[in-house]
């Protein structure tokens, strides 16, 4: 019996993710009533929850699960070898009457507090079920959003801000995430419906062996910073039969800063198979990429309404080495830029910009962007303003990527500069200019 339809590396390595886990997991039941935790809509009952958890990882581990009902609780900590599972028609909502939330920030130590369900250090913990994890979103959130934004209005106080709380500016408006993985080998989340996420959705951080599966992923409200998944320094990753609706990116790939030594690991071995993604910015590698990216699959996803499909960005003084990239049998429809690779701060996918123009080479830092060995096969997209973009750097510029059974009707065409690219079989259809827009430095070889 084949247990999984992907590419056979993927195949083997999706298995043995699924089957450790299942080794590992224990059908032992904790539950929550036994704490005296309600689900009445009501009543806060973090400590309840939080005791319930403690108490079945220190008898080896186990399900607390959480019945049909409304449980209002602060932020939980999963512990080693539990599993909390949101059982249909049960919701897990936030609520910050008791003041334990804590603002999250990728560039700090994960810290109790900074997401809604946070597991940290631990192995063989998990988020299963078919409810809903609530994070309440504006309705939590803002009025400690609109504080921050009228500290930043005083230079003295927007001094001090700086100075107590690094990174807030930088970060946006900061708020506590929704779920975290941090350090964690070997997790699964499920088919839960992930809400109103205060800012990023699900974060995984330095993490290995982690599956998602039929997570649903919805956050209708405009916060920034409200991406749907975040994946930081972390290897060995496969999520299928995802449904993500966002603002914000819907995955983002990123490895750290080049001064970050405690992320001194590539993200790599990411899988992202049969999914389904609406709105938002679509997938994107991008930012903080200085220890490098590898070996990413992407097949059979479907885009609609997105900004962008596939998106690599990674500039002078953050990159690294980012491939090899394989994605296979996509369909978008309007997605305004189904590809843009790019390796510039400038704005290539302007439908204004009918071509990209000549960068200024420099001396090829050591974080200089690498993107090289991108394989996209049997896409199709539909009503797109620009066709794609491959922007790379005169002194490094995009190596080897093939375009192959390409089918894309747009505005305007593909642009491109500093970029070396096989196309064979490709149709770009377009309403203004060239199917191709070949700019400084690229060599185009078609078949």
């Amino acid at each position: 019996m084949r247990l999984c339809n992907l590419a056979p590396v993927s195949c083997v390595l999706s298995t043995l993710l699924m089957l450790s886990f299942v080794a590992k997991a224990t059908t032992n039941a904790c539950d929550p009533a036994s704490h005296h935790a309600i689900a009445d809509g009501k009543t806060v009952i973090t400590q309840q929850l939080q005791q319930t958890i403690d108490a079945c990882s220190q008898q080896g581990g186990g399900i607390v699960s959480l019945h049909k009902g409304l449980w209002l609780s602060g932020p939980l900590s999963l512990k080693e070898g539990v599993t909390l599972n949101l059982e249909q028609g049960s919701t897990l909502q936030a609520d910050n009457r008791e003041k334990q939330f804590k603002h999250a920030f990728i560039e700090m130590k994960a810290q109790t507090g900074e997401a809604f369900i946070l597991a940290n250090h631990v192995n063989h913990v998990g988020i299963t079920g078919n409810g809903t994890l609530n994070g309440s979103g504006k309705k939590l959130w803002r009025l400690e959003a609109l504080k921050v934004h009228q500290i930043i209005n005083f230079p003295a106080t927007k001094e001090h801000l700086f100075t107590h709380s690094p990174g807030t500016l930088t970060n946006n408006i900061p708020k506590p995430w929704l779920i975290e993985f941090n350090a964690v080998k070997h997790g699964q989340i499920g088919a839960i419906l992930a809400t109103k996420s205060p800012m990023k959705t699900i974060v995984l951080r330095n993490s290995q062996y982690i599956s998602l599966d039929g997570t649903r992923i919805s956050n209708p409200e405009n916060i920034p910073n409200s991406d749907g998944i975040h994946i930081i320094a972390s290897q060995h990753i496969t999520m299928k039969h995802l449904d993500i609706s966002t603002k914000d990116n819907d995955i983002a790939i990123q490895s750290g800063r080049a001064n970050e030594p405690s992320r001194p690991h590539a993200s790599s071995d990411i899988n992202i198979l049969d999914s389904v993604i609406h709105q938002g910015q679509g997938i994107s590698i991008s930012s903080n990429t200085a220890n490098g990216i590898g070996k990413i699959y992407i097949h059979r996803v479907r885009f609609a309404n997105t900004l962008n499909g596939f998106r690599v960005h990674s500039t002078r003084g953050y990159g690294a080495p980012i491939g090899p990239i394989t994605i296979n049998n996509i369909k978008m429809i309007d997605v305004k830029t189904p590809l843009l690779l790019t390796e510039s701060d400038a704005e290539p996918a302007s439908i204004a910009v009918p071509a990209l123009s000549t960068i200024k080479a420099v001396l090829k830092p050591k974080t200089a962007p690498i993107i090289h060995d991108v394989s996209i096969i049997n896409l199709v997209a539909v009503n797109a303003n620009v066709a794609g973009v491959f922007n790379g750097l005169p002194e490094s510029p995009l190596q080897n990527i093939q375009l192959k059974y390409i089918d894309i009707r747009s505005k305007r065409g593909i642009k491109t500069s500093y970029a070396h690219i096989s196309a064979a079989h490709v149709h770009i259809s377009t309403e203004q200019g060239q199917p191709f827009n070949l700019g400084p430095g690229t060599e185009l070889t078609a078949n």
